[in-house]
């Protein structure tokens, strides 16, 4: 018994607390149950009306800028540099001399031909008189002619030498940085500078097979360079490759661009935009209206009911973006009111009212400016 008492004591306790932590907790849902009937009040929202938008019919892909023309100068016969007269990354003119390399040795020998030639003209006069007054053969005679045409063609060669010791700008341009200092012995075929044309560019850029069919010659393109500066170049398309690329069944497309300002640069990378066909209707809301989440795109739709607004969530799919606007291809309907600004805050059914303050203007092609 004495064993008992101790043992019914601490039940009795122990239900004793456990009774007062129920009670305690039923008055919590009590007063959460009270609270949760009161009136959530309205959020003020922004509306816009969701309607037809003309969009134009456009491809974009990221295309590479190559120079209209553009090479690599190099040696074309060996000798040391003598002279250099360009600065790396100026504009040179066709047939601007760039590099003069050492040619004594071929001057000397140019002298020592010319007066081979000389003398084998003088020469050749001589038996064709004496031939002419039957003093010397035929035979003797085409020796002499023979003599004068291959002095002739030494002395042509050394020329062409030595016009190829003064390396030229074979076109109007600008060179890069050189890569040969005075006193360099360059070997045929030895790189000295990159000239570029880049008066005119041309933009390459991939298209699928699906769209193959949608490309001719002469579309409208537009480059834009992105960057800070973003600058925009319209051109045309010029050329539509022959083949599709067998791993990425893409086909290369070339669209020629003038390059007045410079800013395009030979290897940049850009987006090239080309317009296929006269614009076509979408619905299209601002995309400051659409919720992102990994189950699904949703928005908030403004119903009435029982003479009070209510926002309604819509799961919706999405198209194409333009501006401020993404297109709407399921899930909305013309005339619906979405709300635009403010939904962050918003649950299903919830009360809304619209406010009247002014809202930012929303552009199919807005222009950011610094502010």
């Amino acid at each position: 018994m004495k064993i008992l008492k101790p043992v019914l004591m601490s039940l009795v306790i122990t239900a004793v607390l456990v009774g007062t932590i129920v009670a305690v907790k039923m008055d919590q849902f009590s007063v959460m149950a009270a609270g949760g009937g009161q009136v959530q009040p309205p959020e003020t929202v922004s509306v816009f009306v969701a309607a037809e938008q003309q969009w134009p019919n456009t491809y974009t892909a990221i295309g590479t800028v190559e120079a209209d023309e553009g090479i690599m100068i190099s040696a074309q016969v060996p000798g040391k540099v003598k002279r250099i007269t360009f600065q790396s990354g100026a504009e040179v003119k066709a047939g601007d001399v760039l590099i003069e390399q050492e040619s004594i040795n071929e001057a000397a020998q140019l002298n020592a031909a010319q007066a081979r030639l000389k003398l084998a003209k003088t020469s050749y006069q001589r038996i064709r008189e004496l031939k002419s007054n039957k003093l010397a053969s035929q035979s003797e005679l085409d020796t002499a002619l023979q003599q004068v045409e291959s002095a002739q063609g030494d002395v042509d060669d050394l020329n062409a030498t030595l016009q190829k010791k003064l390396i030229r700008a074979p076109f109007d341009g600008r060179v890069g940085i050189r890569q040969v200092d005075l006193g360099t012995d360059l070997q045929v075929g030895t790189a000295i500078v990159s000239l570029q044309a880049t008066n005119r560019v041309r933009v390459n850029f991939p298209v699928p097979q699906d769209w193959l069919s949608q490309m001719n010659t002469g579309l409208p393109v537009e480059v834009s360079t992105g960057g800070r500066d973003n600058l925009v170049v319209k051109g045309l398309v010029t050329a539509i490759g022959t083949e599709i690329h067998p791993e990425t069944r893409n086909v290369t497309v070339q669209s020629s661009l003038d390059n007045g300002s410079k800013a395009l640069v030979p290897g940049m990378a850009v987006t090239t935009t080309v317009t296929l066909s006269d614009p076509h209707s979408v619905l299209a809301v601002p995309a400051a209206a659409i919720i992102y989440a990994p189950y699904g795109d949703t928005l908030f739709v403004v119903d009435e009911k029982d003479g009070k607004l209510v926002a309604r969530q819509q799961f919706i799919q999405t198209g194409k973006a333009l501006g401020d606007f993404i297109e709407v291809t399921k899930g909305l309907k013309a005339g619906e009111k979405v709300v635009s600004a403010g939904a962050f805050k918003l649950f299903n059914n919830q009360a809304v009212v619209i406010g009247t303050k002014p809202t930012p203007e929303f552009k199919a092609n807005p222009t950011p400016t610094d502010s």
